[in-house]
């Protein structure tokens, strides 16, 4: 549909152009007659361009997709529904759940300026279920974007913290799998987002880069699951302590990109544990490549976390009951590979089948 109005406007200017010497009237139309294709589409509802489907700054693209519009609303979301059936037991139980259902908020208010915001329902509910457990309603990012030029751009609000893939892409067509990396919930504690502000932009040579300083980890949350459950997630959090972290990706050839990234911080938020100050500073580290060639695309990620003060940590989150143990060091690292199948199988073009694998290890 789109190839066939913009055939229809070109053709539609060429006829009405005069000879040579009347350029600048010839662009003028071709601009007029685009714009209103445009609003013809946005009308006729006509699906996404390529280009409106990127990403941008590592977002996925319906999250991206306030950056493709000129002005005014975007709307965007997605879902997931989930169905299990256990085998090899007689007493297991078939369950099912509307894991999350995601909607996105965007406002361009000039080509300079811009508010993007993530709105996420877990489990469906905030009523207990079954396993007694309740679902949540959740502001996953929501920022300003203040787009001074490619190079230099300033973000501050509620951020997402660009470690590894899925923290900023975590659309399910865009990653593999029905459930994400474990090592990119466990180390990398997605999905990870805390309140700050910083810099984003794109450099010369296919480089992408993120900086950010943002509240710290709050200490007394941490268990043995390590820092995760000490995420802030900018709700009413204490700020005695900062964080800083730093990403950048390249695109190193047409089919190869890498990418790496970095955390340090303090989490103990001026209290005391143990008895005493306890320095406890959180650092995390991760580099990931991906390649891209013909129906592959394969992905590979490490990553390590290190603690400071985890032995006094442990014992304050203790008691006469039960044992915490915080641990000091994790690390983990997994690797995946798809194939699209759907031109074996004359599936349209359009469409994507993908066979995929992977295979992760952390501790």
């Amino acid at each position: 549909m789109t190839t066939r109005w913009t055939a229809l406007a070109a053709a539609l200017v060429l006829m009405g152009a005069p000879a040579a010497g009347a350029d600048d009237e010839i662009h003028e139309k071709i601009d007029i007659l685009t714009e209103e294709i445009r609003k013809l589409k946005e009308r006729m509802a006509i699906p996404e361009t390529a280009e409106e489907l990127e990403s941008f700054s590592g977002l996925g693209p319906a999250a991206s997709k306030i950056y493709a519009r000129d002005a005014g609303l975007s709307i965007g979301g997605y879902g997931e529904f989930f169905f299990a059936q256990p085998t090899g037991r007689d007493d297991a139980v078939r369950t099912a759940d509307f894991l999350r259902f995601i909607t996105y908020v965007g406002y361009k208010f000039s080509d300079r300026i811009l508010m993007n915001t993530e709105i996420e329902f877990e489990h469906a509910t905030t009523s207990s279920n079954y396993e007694g457990r309740a679902g949540s309603v959740s502001v996953e990012f929501s920022y300003m974007d203040f787009l001074l030029r490619d190079e230099f751009n300033v973000r501050a609000g509620n951020l997402l913290v660009p470690m590894g893939f899925v923290n900023r892409m975590h659309e399910p067509p865009f990653f593999r799998g029905n459930a994400r990396p474990e090592v990119e919930r466990r180390l990398i504690p997605t999905t990870w987002r805390e309140l700050g502000a910083g810099v984003h932009g794109r450099a010369p040579g296919h480089l992408e880069y993120e900086a950010y300083v943002v509240n710290g980890f709050n200490a007394a949350n941490f268990g043995a699951n390590g820092v995760r459950d000490g995420r802030q997630k900018g709700g009413r959090v204490i700020w005695e302590d900062v964080g800083v972290v730093g990403a950048v990706d390249v695109q190193a050839t047409e089919a190869l990109r890498l990418g790496g990234s970095a955390y340090y911080g303090e989490a103990d938020q001026n209290r005391d544990f143990d008895g005493r100050a306890v320095d406890a500073t959180v650092r995390i580290v991760e580099g990931h490549a991906q390649v891209r060639y013909g129906g592959f695309e394969g992905r590979a990620l490490v990553a390590g976390t290190s603690l400071g003060g985890a032995a006094a940590l442990s014992r304050e989150l203790s008691d006469d009951t039960t044992t915490v143990t915080v641990p000091k060091r994790q690390t983990g690292w997994y690797v995946e590979g798809a194939y699209d199948i759907a031109p074996w199988l004359a599936i349209p073009a359009t469409t994507q089948l993908l066979a995929w694998v992977r295979y992760e290890d952390w501790n």
